[in-house]
């Protein structure tokens, strides 16, 4: 009876095993384009598409509408997200690495730890996007403009040439609205001609950034380090910006 019982529960835990493998199996399956957008057909702005965890790599979603879905933890590892329409989703602790979201509105997304590095984010729309401890390490954000609190980003190597992290004056009417890079890693990024006004860089760290033609005109510097920093020179609004005194350049 002892030995009937063992073999019975042994048997149990075998079977328990291969369900949980086929589930773990069943999470980690790609999705085709076509389950996505047949998700997305039938989902609204009240009840969104759910695709937490799921992998939706290599895909071409191109112009496609998210309607605010929930992409939560998703593996979105190279997809192309070329002016889609991403205004509300939430990409928290989504890996994207490679992914190409150029053009892609981004408005309003929530992305805490999202993994963006590589992506590419040129000319994008990303007003309100909350994304602390993101990681866009070697991103193209190249002409995206980004009003974002994005404290403890890491943006190393980042290529922010021609981006607008400031403040917008069309957006003013709205309150005041500013990027809020607090402890944001920038290192060796190259922020060439970018709109970098009231930014909150306290404590960020800015060394080896090429700030040619950047305008920092009532940026708040408290405790950023800008060692070796380029383009000093032809940098703007320098002798504007807030508490440079306490700032950390090479001098």
């Amino acid at each position: 009876m002892i030995a009937a019982t063992r073999v019975i529960s042994r048997a149990a835990a075998a079977l328990l095993a291969t369900s949980v493998s086929a589930t773990a199996l069943s999470a980690q399956q790609r999705l085709t384009r076509e389950a996505v957008l047949s998700a997305l057909a039938s989902a609204t702005a009240q009840t969104p598409a759910d695709f937490t965890g799921q992998d939706l790599s290599g895909l071409d979603l191109t112009g496609v509408d998210f309607k605010r879905a929930n992409l939560t933890r998703c593996r979105l590892i190279g997809t192309n997200f070329t002016r889609a329409q991403l205004f509300a989703a939430t990409l928290t602790d989504a890996v994207a690495t490679q992914a190409d979201f150029t053009g892609a509105t981004l408005d309003m997304v929530v992305m805490y730890r999202v993994d963006l590095r590589r992506a590419v984010l040129r000319d994008a729309s990303m007003f309100a996007v909350i994304m602390p401890d993101a990681n866009l390490s070697d991103a193209d954000l190249s002409g995206a403009k980004i009003v974002s609190p994005m404290a403890r980003a890491k943006l190393i190597r980042a290529k922010l040439v021609r981006t607008s992290l400031g403040v917008n004056p069309g957006t003013q009417s709205m309150g005041v609205l500013r990027t809020d890079a607090t402890s944001a890693d920038f290192t060796d990024a190259d922020l060439t001609g970018a709109n970098l006004r009231k930014v909150l860089f306290a404590w960020a760290d800015l060394t080896g950034v090429d700030l040619t033609d950047a305008d920092v005109t009532g940026a708040d510097l408290t405790g950023a380090i800008l060692r070796g920093i380029r383009g000093r020179d032809r940098l703007h609004g320098l002798d504007q910006a807030l508490h440079v005194d306490q700032a950390i350049f090479n001098d």
